[in-house]
């Protein structure tokens, strides 16, 4: 895709490659190969801190190709009873809703069971 043609629409996209989660809006994916990686010392986001991270293959029932990618210590709080003592390669289905923003920014996280 040339910038010639690129419109408003593909720019208003974002990126694509990352999960993202807003406000007010239940998001349901599937994790597989989760794992802890640092953040670069120059990242603009986080930098240093260790981030959770895994591979996405379903987003609200389609098949992706994305990367959850979190720093944010409330929501690994949340992620870490669904994820620990699985083997990381497994795929977990998990319904995140996100309420509230910047400080008062709080997780409601579900492991969703079966198919």
């Amino acid at each position: 895709m040339t910038s010639e043609t690129i419109g408003w629409d593909d720019a208003l996209k974002g990126s694509g490659k990352f999960i993202g989660f807003k406000t007010d809006e239940q998001k349901i994916i599937v994790v597989t190969n989760w794992r802890f990686e640092q953040n670069p010392k120059d990242a603009k986001v986080a930098a240093g801190e260790i981030a959770l991270k895994a591979d996405v293959v379903e987003e609200d029932g389609e098949a992706v190709e994305k990367i959850l990618d979190i720093s944010s210590n409330r929501l690994k709080r949340k992620l870490r009873p669904i994820l620990e003592g699985k083997n990381p390669d497994q795929k977990v289905k998990i319904s995140v809703l996100k309420v509230g923003d910047k400080f008062d920014t709080q997780y409601s996280v579900k492991e969703i069971l079966g198919k």
